[in-house]
């Protein structure tokens, strides 16, 4: 998936100015935040966004808001002030209850990166955000694959265990095909020559050996997945 940029929401300077003097209008950018992850998200319902109602509009200030799903759950959202205007960004940190794909994406690139020595884009999806679901499976592509020795991978298998913590598997393929044995035929009996007493046809026959190749299967290779950011 392409990259993903943070939130941008930009309220009118004027507008803000009116109804809430030198405070941001916080009412708007919970709405705001809230149709986005809803958007952006894997079947994700919002019961609501709350923020903090007395934030004075400050460039680089930094607040937190508290997004709540249905039917439970609640994960933290981290807002920071890109100028004194109103405009801010905002961005999902990896919880027990929230998983940011993006984020997920960029750490399994970097521990590919570490274990083999390669590098290539992560794709998880189309959608930014997913519940945290101890028991669920989801896989992620490799994108144009890596080499590693005899093997191809071209994705990975993400796992989430019972408390809520990733682990993540590279699926490979190898990327020779399998030798086959050949048969080979029987060499042909001699013939009798008017010479000789004809002798009598051996039972023996050759033996043909065959070898018999399965189709080549993913083998998985384990490695820890380290859990992003804590709330």
């Amino acid at each position: 998936m392409p990259p993903l940029s943070r939130a941008l929401l930009l309220f009118p300077a004027v507008s803000l100015l009116a109804a809430c003097g030198n405070q941001l209008n916080t009412a708007e950018i919970e709405s705001a935040i809230k149709a986005d992850i809803e958007r952006q998200g894997r079947r994700l319902t919002l019961q609501e966004v709350r923020c903090p109602t007395d934030i004075t509009r400050q460039t680089n200030g930094y607040f937190r808001c508290v997004g709540e799903l249905k039917p439970e759950g609640t994960f933290t959202i981290n807002v920071v002030q890109t100028d004194s205007n109103g405009t801010v960004e905002w961005d999902i940190p990896n919880s027990r209850t929230m998983l940011n794909l993006v984020k997920v994406e960029n750490q399994i690139q970097e521990g590919l990166s570490k274990a083999l020595s390669s590098r290539a884009p992560v794709d998880c999806g189309s959608e930014a955000y997913r519940v945290n679901q101890a028991g669920e499976r989801f896989e992620c592509q490799i994108v144009g694959g890596i080499t590693a020795g005899s093997d191809q991978i071209d994705k990975v298998l993400v796992r989430i265990d019972a408390d809520g913590n990733l682990n993540w598997q590279e699926v490979r393929q190898p990327t020779q095909p399998a030798a086959v044995a050949l048969s080979q035929p029987a060499p042909a009996p001699a013939q009798p020559t008017a010479a000789a007493p004809t002798e009598p046809a051996s039972s023996e026959q050759t033996s043909v050996k065959t070898t018999t190749v399965s189709s080549p299967t993913g083998r998985v290779v384990e490695r820890p997945y380290v859990r992003g950011d804590a709330d």
